[in-house]
Order: structure tokens, then C-alpha cells, then sequence
């Protein structure tokens, strides 16, 4: 790289691992930018000259990938991270489509944290709309495989509360898009895996911040009825957030999803199933009614299967943190995480409920498990997200993360074995030793012996076969815009969709 005029590092081991820890991977060098002229020097150059035939870039902001996504194999990382942080609140001064909607906005750097973003609003009065539940994430991470959270039913994913992004493409040039402006590479890179280019900015819709959280958890030993009040949960205007939990008898729960003695019943199920509901607020006589009234509206009686708490707004959406300090602090922190985030269609969500239990009852999981609805019109279907089969007459999907750590090391392959497992079961035709689980349980006599129609969230898959399958239809849109953005598959060669090309001499 002697002839790019550019420094660059050797790697730390700690930029050859991400937070998975089950892939390692080395690249040759690392480049800390200081400004995005940097990065598009970087990629004219790798672009124009033969001379780097081979070379691949990955950009890495906090490494919360799980399988190497944001690797570079003997390649070179971009530590996003190192640009300078900014943020810029501004209000919608011009008429328009969307100023009639947002009249705040936040202008903010790629590799700012959604943790910064937060405070640095919350001294404004304001916040963004949609959320992770882990704040300690990046900007152009989050909006580069879609960003989910309790919110997303709400005003959908965090990729669709953007309005317009600055992105160094593959080629190297910098490019300002929008929906009415570049908008094929707007929509592209929004949940694009980094494929078509790097975020440096983007403008993200904010709304005035509440002070307050009615932090409200209710327990349920019925799946229907616990799907049943979600689904319910998820149709009234007034509530703000909404995740469910399964959790096994002999799985430890996070602390905040404890439930007090006197709320356990004697000779309960071996599987719980906990909703967590939050109310924003400002005034406490508001919200306790609001709140009574959303309670009297569900299957559970619930003053005596709920606890009821009353926290900050920021320290509500911060709270993954507490857990985080708590598993550093045991050495439970830097473990392999063998992660799975699954979209699943609400009719098959009871036949798949059962299938995960099945497959992990082996193992208890050490982390939670994470099951909640969605609303499928709150996504942008331009965008490159891929969700599930769309059943006639079904606008709710379910989202559910499987978030187990290996504890000990010896059973990361048994876990992603079973990871496997559930994939296979979800997106293809089921093993013959799981579609009994899945024809038996089907309601009304209805027989599963096909794929239930899901689709991963941050996919891991391992060449262009399996990813063609994955997008379906939408194959041919990702790889124009693949060819067009980055036409010699530069960039992030971690997600191991497409091989890199040769630039002919």
C-alpha cells in the first residue's frame, strides 16, 4: 500500500475479533481516518489500480458483529470509529413532504454511538423515535443491517426514520442521497450489510423526549394469550414499547425482567413467557390512568401478574448497560456469543415457539430470549432489509432473538448447531427429525411440512447461493446495485456475498 499516501496500523488482536468471538480473522492493515477524504482516496485507489487486485475493505465501528461481518481477511479495516464525532440538531425551516411531519431533525457522524446521540438530544428536550435495546452501537452499524427494538412497531425499524445520508460508495465517491435525491443508494444502503458503501452522515427524524418511563412487566404462563396481548398491545396509540421474553424455569432471567416471589405461581409451567410494556410520560396522574386503562384491555389480571416501575426515559432505553457492567464484572462479557435474530410470520409463530424449545432444551440458555411482534407496513419495502413470507391478510410479523452466550466454550458448536437447526427448519424444508414438531402443532389441523416462510435478521451465510435464496426476488435489484455502487466487491467481504473482482490490466 506504499503508493496510497495514507497511513495506516498494523492490527490489535482485539480488531481481529468482533463480539460474536467465534470467527477470527486478521487484515493486513488498518486505516484511522481523520477525514472522509481519507476513506475516498482509499477506495479510488483500491478501484482504479490493478495493482490491488485482492484487496478488500471493511468498515468497523463497535464490532458487535457476530460472525466476521465487519472483517476483511487479510484486507484492511476502516476504524470508523476514529472520524470526528458530530451532532447537529436543526428544525425544518422549508416547506415539504417530510417538514410536515419532523420539524426536528439530527445531523450525526457514522460512527458517533446511539448512546452520544442520545444525550446530546436529551439537553435539547428531543430524541430519536426508533432504538437497539444496546446503545453502545454505531450510527452507520445499526442503519447498515436495520435496527430494532420495542419502538419498531411503533414507527418501525431505525432505517426508516433516516431522511437523507452522506456514503462513500465502493468506488470511492461521496454521495449525498435521499428519498427524491441518489434515492436507488439511499434505499440500497439502508440495511444494505455495508455492501454498496460506508456511512458518514446521516439526518435522522427526532421527536420532543419524555422524562419519565411506566416500565410495566406482565407474566403469563399461556403462549396464545401471551401472543394475544402483544398483538393487542402493539394496536393501541398509547403504548410506546413493547418486547416479549420466554423464560425457562431453569434459565437465570436479566435482572430487570426478575419477577417478585408473590407473583409465581406454585407449580408453574416450566416455560414463562414475561411482556415488557413501556408507557412515555411526563405528568404521573396522566400516565396511571393511561396505563389502567391499556391494563383492563389485556388477558391478564393485572395487579397481581404485573410489576410496575417508574424510571428515566434515559435510563430505560440505557438499562442493557447495567447488564453489561454485571457480566463484565463476573467475566461473562468477552465469551463467544453464538447470536440468532429470526423474522418469523405471525401464523407460524406457535409451530416455531415449539421447534425452539425442542431444539434448545439441551442446553439452557445463558441469555435471554427475545419473541415480539411487528407491524409490517411500518417498513419500507425499497429498503434492503428482507422480511418474512407475507401471508394473505397478515400485517404482523414476529421477531425473535435467540441471545445465548457459550458458557462454557465447549458448547459453542453445540449452539450453533442448534442455530443451524432452527434455520434449516425456518427458511427450508425442516430436517425429518423436526417436522413432526411442526406438523403437529399447526392450528386447525393445518400441516407445516414446508419452510415457515422466515428470514434471518443480520444473516450469517457463507456464499452467494445461500444469499441469493435468502433475498429471493430481490436478488437481482441487491446485485445491480452491488455492480453499479461497487462494481469490483470491495467492500465488506465479511458478509461473504459476493467475491471479490479482478480489475483487468
Amino acid at each position: 500500500m506504499d503508493s496510497i499516501p495514507l497511513q495506516f496500523y498494523s492490527p490489535t488482536p482485539s480488531e481481529t475479533l468482533d463480539f460474536g468471538r467465534i470467527i477470527q480473522q486478521s487484515p493486513s492493515f488498518v486505516l484511522e481516518p481523520s477525514t472522509p477524504e481519507e476513506i475516498s482516496l482509499l477506495l479510488k485507489s483500491i478501484s482504479l489500480s490493478p495493482s490491488y487486485n485482492n484487496i478488500t475493505v471493511a468498515a468497523r465501528g463497535a464490532g458487535h458483529s457476530i460472525h466476521g461481518q465487519a472483517q476483511a481477511p487479510d484486507g484492511i479495516v476502516i476504524d470508523i470509529t476514529s472520524l470526528p464525532t458530530f451532532v447537529k440538531i436543526s428544525k425544518c425551516e422549508e416547506a415539504g413532504s417530510e417538514s410536515k411531519y419532523h420539524n426536528f431533525f439530527i445531523d450525526v457522524s457514522g460512527g458517533a454511538l446511539w448512546v452520544d446521540v442520545l444525550k446530546e438530544t436529551l439537553k435539547h428536550g428531543l430524541t430519536p423515535r426508533s432504538w437497539t435495546d444496546y446503545l453502545f452501537l454505531t450510527v452507520g452499524g445499526t442503519l447498515s443491517v436495520g435496527g430494532i427494538s420495542g419502538q419498531t412497531f411503533k414507527y418501525g425499524p431505525q432505517i426508516c426514520n433516516v431522511l437523507e445520508m452522506d456514503v462513500i460508495t465502493g468506488k470511492g465517491d461521496f454521495v449525498t442521497c435521499s428519498k427524491e435525491r441518489n434515492p436507488e443508494l439511499f434505499y440500497g444502503v439502508l440495511g444494505g450489510l455495508g455492501q454498496f458503501g460506508i456511512i458518514i452522515r446521516a439526518r435522522i427524524i427526532l421527536e420532543i423526549a419524555p422524562k419519565m418511563v411506566k416500565h410495566v412487566r406482565l407474566f403469563y404462563s399461556d403462549f396464545n394469550l401471551f401472543t394475544r396481548d402483544q398483538e393487542n398491545l402493539i394496536s393501541m396509540k398509547e403504548v410506546d414499547y413493547v418486547e416479549g421474553f420466554i423464560k425457562l424455569s431453569h434459565c437465570e432471567p436479566l435482572d430487570h425482567l426478575q419477577s417478585k416471589p408473590e407473583t409465581r405461581n406454585a407449580g408453574s409451567a416450566p416455560v414463562d413467557y414475561i411482556i415488557e410494556v413501556a408507557l412515555y410520560y411526563n405528568e404521573e396522574a396522566v400516565v396511571q390512568e393511561v396505563m389502567e386503562q391499556v391494563l383492563s384491555q389485556l388477558s391478564v389480571i393485572p395487579w397481581t401478574r404485573a410489576q410496575i416501575d417508574d424510571i428515566s426515559y434515559f435510563n430505560f432505553l440505557n438499562r442493557v448497560k447495567q447488564e453489561e457492567k454485571k457480566l463484565r464484572n463476573r467475566g461473562l462479557w468477552e465469551v463467544p456469543h453464538p447470536w440468532l435474530n429470526v423474522f418469523i410470520p405471525k401464523s407460524h409463530i406457535k409451530p416455531f415457539k415449539n421447534l425452539l424449545l425442542k431444539t434448545i432444551s439441551s442446553i439452557p440458555p445463558n441469555g435471554p430470549v427475545l419473541i415480539y411482534p411487528v407491524l409490517r407496513h411500518k417498513w419500507e419495502k425499497k429498503m434492503s432489509v428482507v422480511l418474512p413470507r407475507e401471508e394473505e391478510g397478515e400485517d404482523v410479523f414476529y421477531i425473535v432473538s435467540l441471545l445465548r452466550s457459550a458458557i462454557p466454550s465447549s458448547s459453542l458448536q453445540t449452539l450453533l448447531s442448534q442455530n443451524q437447526e432452527i434455520i434449516d427448519a425456518v427458511t427450508s424444508k425442516a430436517p425429518i427429525h423436526l417436522q413432526e414438531t411442526i406438523n403437529v402443532e399447526g392450528e386447525g389441523g393445518q400441516r407445516f411440512d414446508h419452510d415457515m416462510g422466515g428470514k434471518q435478521y443480520m444473516p450469517y451465510l457463507r456464499d452467494e447461493s445461500e444469499w441469493r435464496i435468502h433475498f429471493g426476488e430481490e436478488w437481482k435489484r441487491f446485485e445491480a446495485l452491488k455492480f453499479k455502487f461497487d462494481p469490483f466487491n470491495i467492500l465488506a467481504p465479511g458478509q461473504m456475498i459476493f467475491r471479490r473482482k479482478n480489475i483487468e490490466i
